[in-house]
């Protein structure tokens, strides 16, 4: 409610690989129903078989449990054996999106990949790079891309304003520092990818 653009948060029960167990699967399956519910616009999720292709049948499930909202498959994609595939794969299961490093682990050093994947989706599904994208090297991944959509995430820390800070943990920054976006980083963003 507080937000003006579309929220699609990421659906994941844990961090590392994206082979899940049945419990975990069962947490992200309730969290996606939750997040229609609450009337987001869509999920962002990540399914792989230990074979390193794309778990097919566990995300269409999933899409089909988020319906109307859209879902996009994260980078677990930059992850997957053959990408390629990958991408025709999930085009025919229903995903409006993939978020995506070209399997690098930065956008930037993914280029050639993230432009290919544009053209073979020819318009079929959105490609957004992912992953270090920043005001310095935007406009680059756009050009060389053709790219539309992008994830950056501009994280940035911000001091406490706690007044006692216990003296053992007061050198910890995960203590006493708090994440923020800075409005004016998404603005420079924007101009440097229009300019």
């Amino acid at each position: 409610e507080a937000f003006n653009v579309e929220l699609f948060p990421i659906i994941r029960a844990r961090s590392g690989d994206f082979f899940y167990t049945n419990e975990e699967m069962d947490l992200m399956f309730d969290d996606v129903k939750l997040c229609r519910q609450l009337g987001c616009d869509g999920v962002v999720i990540g399914f792989l078989n230990c074979s390193g292709a794309i778990d097919v049948k566990t995300t269409s499930k999933f899409i089909d449990i988020a319906y109307p909202m859209e879902v996009t498959f994260h980078r677990a994609f930059d992850r997957c054996r053959e990408p390629f595939q990958a991408l025709e794969q999930l085009i025919e299961i229903g995903c409006t999106r993939i978020l995506t490093s070209g399997q690098h682990p930065k956008a930037i050093e993914g280029l050639d990949v993230i432009a290919a994947l544009i053209k073979a989706a020819n318009e079929r599904i959105i490609i957004m790079p992912g992953s270090g994208v920043r005001k310095e090297n935007i406009k680059e991944l756009a050009q060389k891309t053709g790219a539309v959509e992008f994830h950056a995430s501009l994280r940035n820390l911000s001091g406490s304003i706690m007044q006692f800070k216990h003296p053992l943990f007061a050198e910890s920054h995960e203590s006493y520092s708090n994440p923020f976006v800075d409005p004016e980083d998404i603005r420079t963003l924007r101009y440097e990818l229009m300019h």
